[in-house]
Protein backbone atom coordinates (compact mmCIF):
# COMPACT_ATOMS: atom_id res chain seq x y z
CA UNK A 1 0.00 0.00 0.00
CA UNK A 2 2.45 1.89 1.15
CA UNK A 3 4.92 1.84 -1.87
CA UNK A 4 1.61 2.36 -4.35
CA UNK A 5 1.00 5.30 -2.03
CA UNK A 6 4.75 6.57 -2.84
CA UNK A 7 4.75 6.02 -6.29
CA UNK A 8 1.58 8.10 -6.78
CA UNK A 9 3.46 11.40 -4.67
CA UNK A 10 6.57 10.86 -6.99
CA UNK A 11 4.46 10.77 -9.98
CA UNK A 12 2.29 13.65 -8.95
CA UNK A 13 5.18 15.63 -8.02
CA UNK A 14 6.89 14.64 -11.51
CA UNK A 15 4.29 16.22 -13.26
CA UNK A 16 4.35 19.43 -11.25
CA UNK A 17 7.64 19.79 -12.11
CA UNK A 18 7.41 19.31 -15.51
CA UNK A 19 4.61 21.53 -15.81
CA UNK A 20 5.99 24.20 -13.98
CA UNK A 21 9.37 23.92 -16.37
CA UNK A 22 7.45 24.05 -19.41
CA UNK A 23 8.63 27.49 -21.04
CA UNK A 24 6.82 31.03 -21.19
CA UNK A 25 6.68 34.01 -22.73
CA UNK A 26 6.86 37.46 -20.65
CA UNK A 27 7.26 41.06 -21.07
CA UNK A 28 11.51 40.89 -20.58
CA UNK A 29 13.07 40.81 -23.76
CA UNK A 30 16.44 39.32 -23.80
CA UNK A 31 16.89 39.03 -27.41
CA UNK A 32 19.04 41.79 -27.55
CA UNK A 33 20.84 43.63 -25.46
CA UNK A 34 22.35 40.63 -23.40
CA UNK A 35 25.18 37.46 -24.66
CA UNK A 36 23.45 34.72 -25.92
CA UNK A 37 21.75 32.26 -22.67
CA UNK A 38 24.19 30.10 -20.90
CA UNK A 39 27.30 31.58 -22.90
CA UNK A 40 30.14 33.43 -22.30
CA UNK A 41 29.80 36.87 -23.95
CA UNK A 42 31.66 37.70 -26.37
CA UNK A 43 33.30 40.13 -28.62
CA UNK A 44 30.10 40.88 -30.24
CA UNK A 45 28.99 42.54 -26.39
CA UNK A 46 32.27 44.00 -25.89
CA UNK A 47 31.65 45.94 -29.38
CA UNK A 48 28.53 48.08 -28.19
CA UNK A 49 28.72 51.58 -26.57
CA UNK A 50 26.83 49.98 -23.83
CA UNK A 51 29.93 47.51 -22.20
CA UNK A 52 32.78 49.85 -23.75
CA UNK A 53 31.18 52.71 -20.81
CA UNK A 54 31.09 49.93 -18.49
CA UNK A 55 34.46 48.86 -19.09
CA UNK A 56 35.91 51.77 -19.42
CA UNK A 57 34.53 53.04 -15.76
CA UNK A 58 36.99 50.70 -14.29
CA UNK A 59 40.12 52.33 -12.64
CA UNK A 60 42.67 49.30 -14.30
CA UNK A 61 45.70 50.32 -12.46
CA UNK A 62 43.59 48.71 -9.27
CA UNK A 63 43.21 45.55 -10.69
CA UNK A 64 45.97 43.11 -10.49
CA UNK A 65 47.63 41.99 -13.57
CA UNK A 66 47.10 38.65 -13.12
CA UNK A 67 47.31 36.22 -16.27
CA UNK A 68 43.68 33.84 -16.80
CA UNK A 69 43.89 30.28 -15.58
CA UNK A 70 43.22 27.27 -18.14
CA UNK A 71 40.56 25.09 -17.54
CA UNK A 72 41.25 21.13 -18.64
CA UNK A 73 38.37 18.63 -19.24
CA UNK A 74 36.18 20.66 -17.40
CA UNK A 75 38.27 21.40 -14.14
CA UNK A 76 40.37 24.47 -13.44
CA UNK A 77 44.11 23.70 -14.66
CA UNK A 78 46.22 24.37 -10.65
CA UNK A 79 49.65 22.22 -12.18
CA UNK A 80 52.10 25.34 -12.65
CA UNK A 81 50.94 27.54 -10.09
CA UNK A 82 53.52 28.85 -7.48
CA UNK A 83 53.24 26.91 -3.88
CA UNK A 84 53.33 30.45 -2.46
CA UNK A 85 49.98 31.49 -3.67
CA UNK A 86 51.14 35.21 -4.60
CA UNK A 87 47.12 35.77 -6.12
CA UNK A 88 45.33 34.73 -3.14
CA UNK A 89 43.49 32.33 -5.34
CA UNK A 90 40.76 30.23 -3.49
CA UNK A 91 40.77 27.16 -5.53
CA UNK A 92 44.08 26.45 -4.86
CA UNK A 93 44.52 27.21 -1.26
CA UNK A 94 41.38 28.88 0.30
CA UNK A 95 43.10 32.05 0.12
CA UNK A 96 40.27 35.05 1.23
CA UNK A 97 42.35 37.76 2.15
CA UNK A 98 43.85 39.28 -0.81
CA UNK A 99 47.42 39.89 -1.27
CA UNK A 100 46.69 43.03 -3.33
CA UNK A 101 46.47 45.91 -1.90
CA UNK A 102 42.91 47.63 -1.61
CA UNK A 103 40.75 44.68 -2.68
CA UNK A 104 38.21 43.57 0.04
CA UNK A 105 38.53 40.44 1.52
CA UNK A 106 35.97 37.46 1.51
CA UNK A 107 33.02 36.94 3.08
CA UNK A 108 33.39 33.55 4.45
CA UNK A 109 31.75 33.33 8.01
CA UNK A 110 28.90 35.21 9.98
CA UNK A 111 30.37 36.86 12.67
CA UNK A 112 27.36 36.44 15.10
CA UNK A 113 27.97 33.73 16.94
CA UNK A 114 25.29 30.53 16.53
CA UNK A 115 24.54 31.21 13.45
CA UNK A 116 23.56 29.72 10.32
CA UNK A 117 24.04 31.62 6.86
CA UNK A 118 21.38 30.52 4.46
CA UNK A 119 22.12 30.91 1.02
CA UNK A 120 21.54 28.94 -2.33
CA UNK A 121 22.98 29.09 -5.30
CA UNK A 122 22.14 28.46 -9.19
CA UNK A 123 18.59 29.87 -9.11
CA UNK A 124 15.98 31.15 -10.09
CA UNK A 125 14.88 27.42 -10.57
CA UNK A 126 12.02 26.80 -12.97
CA UNK A 127 10.76 23.74 -10.05
CA UNK A 128 11.06 26.06 -6.93
CA UNK A 129 7.64 27.45 -5.87
CA UNK A 130 7.53 23.91 -3.47
CA UNK A 131 10.52 25.16 -1.88
CA UNK A 132 9.99 28.95 -1.24
CA UNK A 133 6.62 28.23 -0.33
CA UNK A 134 8.07 25.92 2.37
CA UNK A 135 10.57 29.26 3.47
CA UNK A 136 7.57 31.29 3.28
CA UNK A 137 5.66 28.89 5.90
CA UNK A 138 8.64 29.10 8.16
CA UNK A 139 9.02 32.96 8.05
CA UNK A 140 12.68 32.14 6.58
CA UNK A 141 14.56 34.11 4.52
CA UNK A 142 17.95 33.38 2.56
CA UNK A 143 20.40 34.60 0.24
CA UNK A 144 19.62 33.63 -3.67
CA UNK A 145 22.90 33.34 -5.48
CA UNK A 146 21.18 33.89 -9.22
CA UNK A 147 22.59 32.91 -12.70
CA UNK A 148 22.26 35.52 -15.21
CA UNK A 149 20.79 33.38 -17.82
CA UNK A 150 18.16 31.36 -15.32
CA UNK A 151 16.73 35.13 -14.38
CA UNK A 152 16.27 35.18 -18.42
CA UNK A 153 14.95 31.97 -18.70
CA UNK A 154 12.81 31.95 -15.64
CA UNK A 155 12.00 35.98 -14.78
CA UNK A 156 8.40 35.07 -12.52
CA UNK A 157 10.44 32.84 -9.82
CA UNK A 158 13.39 35.46 -10.04
CA UNK A 159 10.71 38.01 -9.61
CA UNK A 160 9.49 35.98 -6.41
CA UNK A 161 12.38 35.33 -4.83
CA UNK A 162 12.87 39.48 -4.48
CA UNK A 163 8.37 39.44 -3.22
CA UNK A 164 8.93 36.85 -0.65
CA UNK A 165 11.46 38.60 1.49
CA UNK A 166 15.19 36.82 0.21
CA UNK A 167 18.04 38.75 -0.79
CA UNK A 168 19.45 38.39 -4.44
CA UNK A 169 23.14 37.99 -5.43
CA UNK A 170 24.94 37.61 -8.46
CA UNK A 171 26.21 33.92 -9.16
CA UNK A 172 27.32 35.02 -12.86
CA UNK A 173 25.64 35.28 -16.01
CA UNK A 174 27.06 31.24 -17.33
CA UNK A 175 28.47 29.73 -14.46
CA UNK A 176 32.38 29.54 -15.07
CA UNK A 177 35.39 29.96 -13.52
CA UNK A 178 36.06 33.01 -12.92
CA UNK A 179 39.54 33.30 -12.94
CA UNK A 180 40.13 31.00 -16.32
CA UNK A 181 38.34 34.52 -18.57
CA UNK A 182 39.78 37.56 -19.82
CA UNK A 183 39.38 40.90 -18.42
CA UNK A 184 36.23 41.84 -20.52
CA UNK A 185 34.78 38.58 -20.07
CA UNK A 186 34.44 38.71 -16.31
CA UNK A 187 33.11 42.26 -16.56
CA UNK A 188 30.58 41.08 -18.80
CA UNK A 189 29.50 37.95 -16.69
CA UNK A 190 29.22 40.11 -13.84
CA UNK A 191 27.29 43.32 -15.71
CA UNK A 192 25.09 41.54 -17.51
CA UNK A 193 23.90 39.36 -14.54
CA UNK A 194 23.53 42.93 -12.64
CA UNK A 195 21.55 44.08 -15.85
CA UNK A 196 19.36 41.21 -15.79
CA UNK A 197 18.20 41.89 -12.58
CA UNK A 198 18.01 45.31 -12.44
CA UNK A 199 15.75 44.66 -15.61
CA UNK A 200 12.82 41.63 -13.92
CA UNK A 201 13.70 42.64 -10.05
CA UNK A 202 13.95 46.39 -9.73
CA UNK A 203 17.09 45.77 -7.89
CA UNK A 204 20.88 45.93 -8.37
CA UNK A 205 22.93 43.55 -6.15
CA UNK A 206 26.23 44.08 -4.23
CA UNK A 207 26.77 40.94 -3.30
CA UNK A 208 28.32 38.12 -5.62
CA UNK A 209 29.79 34.72 -5.23
CA UNK A 210 31.77 33.63 -7.61
CA UNK A 211 30.88 29.81 -9.13
CA UNK A 212 33.03 27.10 -7.67
CA UNK A 213 34.22 29.81 -5.16
CA UNK A 214 36.52 30.06 -8.01
CA UNK A 215 37.96 33.87 -7.88
CA UNK A 216 41.76 35.29 -7.28
CA UNK A 217 42.59 39.09 -6.42
CA UNK A 218 42.42 40.05 -10.43
CA UNK A 219 38.34 38.63 -10.62
CA UNK A 220 37.91 40.20 -6.83
CA UNK A 221 39.17 43.46 -7.61
CA UNK A 222 37.30 43.72 -10.74
CA UNK A 223 34.07 43.15 -8.81
CA UNK A 224 35.17 45.73 -6.45
CA UNK A 225 34.96 47.88 -9.18
CA UNK A 226 31.78 47.13 -9.90
CA UNK A 227 30.51 48.19 -6.87
CA UNK A 228 30.41 44.78 -5.54
CA UNK A 229 30.83 45.26 -1.85
CA UNK A 230 30.71 41.32 -1.31
CA UNK A 231 32.51 38.57 -2.57
CA UNK A 232 30.50 35.69 -0.92
CA UNK A 233 32.22 32.02 0.17
CA UNK A 234 31.55 30.06 2.46
CA UNK A 235 33.22 27.62 5.56
CA UNK A 236 30.82 24.58 4.87
CA UNK A 237 29.77 22.92 1.76
CA UNK A 238 27.00 20.40 1.83
CA UNK A 239 28.01 19.22 -1.11
CA UNK A 240 24.65 18.28 -2.36
CA UNK A 241 25.57 20.02 -6.07
CA UNK A 242 26.95 16.43 -6.33
CA UNK A 243 24.26 14.29 -5.23
CA UNK A 244 22.86 11.64 -7.33
CA UNK A 245 21.03 11.13 -9.88
CA UNK A 246 23.56 13.60 -11.76
CA UNK A 247 26.20 13.76 -9.06
CA UNK A 248 28.55 11.12 -7.49
CA UNK A 249 27.73 11.09 -3.83
CA UNK A 250 24.86 9.41 -2.68
CA UNK A 251 21.97 10.90 -0.30
CA UNK A 252 23.02 9.13 2.13
CA UNK A 253 26.03 10.88 2.01
CA UNK A 254 24.91 14.49 1.42
CA UNK A 255 22.60 13.37 4.51
CA UNK A 256 26.19 12.98 6.43
CA UNK A 257 27.52 16.29 5.53
CA UNK A 258 24.74 17.78 6.97
CA UNK A 259 24.46 15.66 10.29
CA UNK A 260 28.07 17.10 10.87
CA UNK A 261 27.14 20.47 10.67
CA UNK A 262 24.41 20.45 12.99
CA UNK A 263 26.55 18.42 15.15
CA UNK A 264 28.75 21.60 15.21
CA UNK A 265 25.68 23.57 15.56
CA UNK A 266 25.66 21.74 19.52
CA UNK A 267 29.11 21.25 20.19
CA UNK A 268 30.59 24.63 20.34
CA UNK A 269 32.23 24.79 17.15
CA UNK A 270 30.70 28.13 16.55
CA UNK A 271 30.23 29.86 20.02
CA UNK A 272 32.64 32.65 18.86
CA UNK A 273 31.06 33.14 15.21
CA UNK A 274 28.86 31.28 12.39
CA UNK A 275 29.31 29.73 9.26
CA UNK A 276 28.30 30.58 5.75
CA UNK A 277 26.96 26.91 4.13
CA UNK A 278 26.56 26.17 0.52
CA UNK A 279 23.65 24.92 -0.83
CA UNK A 280 22.28 24.68 -4.12
CA UNK A 281 18.16 25.78 -5.53
CA UNK A 282 19.48 23.15 -8.23
CA UNK A 283 17.20 20.85 -8.89
CA UNK A 284 13.94 19.07 -6.77
CA UNK A 285 16.61 16.73 -5.56
CA UNK A 286 18.79 19.46 -3.88
CA UNK A 287 15.57 21.48 -2.54
CA UNK A 288 14.35 18.47 -1.13
CA UNK A 289 17.01 17.94 0.71
CA UNK A 290 17.00 21.55 1.68
CA UNK A 291 13.57 21.15 3.24
CA UNK A 292 14.45 17.94 4.70
CA UNK A 293 17.24 18.81 7.39
CA UNK A 294 15.91 22.93 8.11
CA UNK A 295 14.10 21.68 10.84
CA UNK A 296 17.04 19.81 12.25
CA UNK A 297 19.31 23.05 11.65
CA UNK A 298 16.84 25.93 12.93
CA UNK A 299 17.06 23.31 16.46
CA UNK A 300 20.97 23.09 16.32
CA UNK A 301 21.47 26.87 15.63
CA UNK A 302 20.38 29.54 17.77
CA UNK A 303 19.94 31.79 14.65
CA UNK A 304 19.05 30.65 11.05
CA UNK A 305 19.68 34.08 8.83
CA UNK A 306 20.70 35.15 5.11
CA UNK A 307 24.13 36.58 4.50
CA UNK A 308 23.23 40.55 4.50
CA UNK A 309 21.58 39.89 8.23
CA UNK A 310 24.64 37.93 9.67
CA UNK A 311 26.69 40.65 8.23
CA UNK A 312 24.24 43.89 9.15
CA UNK A 313 24.08 44.91 5.92
CA UNK A 314 20.40 46.99 5.84
CA UNK A 315 21.10 47.68 2.20
CA UNK A 316 22.10 45.65 -0.06
CA UNK A 317 21.04 46.64 -3.09
CA UNK A 318 22.30 50.02 -4.32
CA UNK A 319 18.45 51.21 -4.86
CA UNK A 320 18.06 53.16 -1.54
CA UNK A 321 14.35 52.30 -1.12
CA UNK A 322 14.67 48.68 -0.61
CA UNK A 323 16.14 47.98 3.24
CA UNK A 324 16.83 44.47 5.15
CA UNK A 325 16.63 44.20 8.72
CA UNK A 326 19.84 44.41 10.98
CA UNK A 327 20.72 41.32 12.80
CA UNK A 328 19.22 42.20 16.29
CA UNK A 329 15.77 43.22 14.23
CA UNK A 330 15.87 40.15 12.31
CA UNK A 331 16.31 37.88 15.26
CA UNK A 332 14.55 40.00 17.86
CA UNK A 333 17.71 40.33 19.81
CA UNK A 334 17.24 44.10 20.31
Amino acid sequence: MYSILFFILGSLTTFVISQECVPYSSSYDFSSGYPNLWEVPTSDNFNTDEFQQVYNSIDWTQVPDIQPHTVVNGDIDQSNYPDSDPDCWWTYNQCSTPNAPGVQPDVTICPEPETWGLTYDDGPNCSHNAFYDFLKKNNQQATMFFIGSNVADWPKEAKRALTDGHQICVHTWSHQYMTSLTNEEVVGELYYTLKAIKYVCGVTPLCWRPPFGDVDDRVRAIAQQLNFTMTVIWNLDTNDWDMEPDGSETSDQIDSNFQSFVNMGQDGTFANSGCIVLEHELNNATMSKAMEWYPKIVNAYQYVVPIATCMNVTQPYAESNVSYPSFSDYTGTN
